[in-house]
């Protein structure tokens, strides 16, 4: 691997976790307006990720990746393929961290998030967006 290739994906992997930051705050912000409004956990949790997904995908398409290509129809439903893995990493953990060891939601969510990180960048980036 060439210096310009590690160059390339350490800047992508900033930008990703730049990206990955404000994807966190919409997806725990949301999580907790969506309980506090009384939804069921598993339920604000799926929407939460589902919103913070999708700002993923524009995100790191253009400015992460700098996939400038207009094939955003076709890469959408390989990104979704991922994001429903990561949503089960996410679920699983709400369920077993937060319904049945009553650990608190922010926690199990951030405890989550890290778990499924890599695979969020990893598979994007050699899956989809393959510059």
């Amino acid at each position: 691997m060439n210096n310009e290739v590690v160059t390339k994906t350490s800047q992508q992997f900033m930008k990703f976790a730049i990206v990955g930051v404000g994807n966190t705050a919409i997806d725990i912000g949301l999580l907790n307006l969506l309980i506090y409004w009384s939804w069921p956990i598993l339920l604000a949790n799926t929407v939460a990720f589902i919103f913070a997904a999708t700002n993923s995908f524009f995100l790191n398409k253009y400015w992460t990746f700098g996939d400038k290509e207009g094939k955003w129809h076709i890469q959408l439903p390989f990104y979704i393929t991922i994001a429903v893995v990561g949503l089960g990493i996410s679920n699983l953990f709400v369920y077993v961290g937060s319904i049945i060891w009553h650990w608190d939601i922010n926690v199990v969510k951030i405890i989550s998030i890290g778990a499924i990180f890599l695979w969020n960048f990893l598979a994007p980036k050699f899956l989809i967006f393959k510059k």
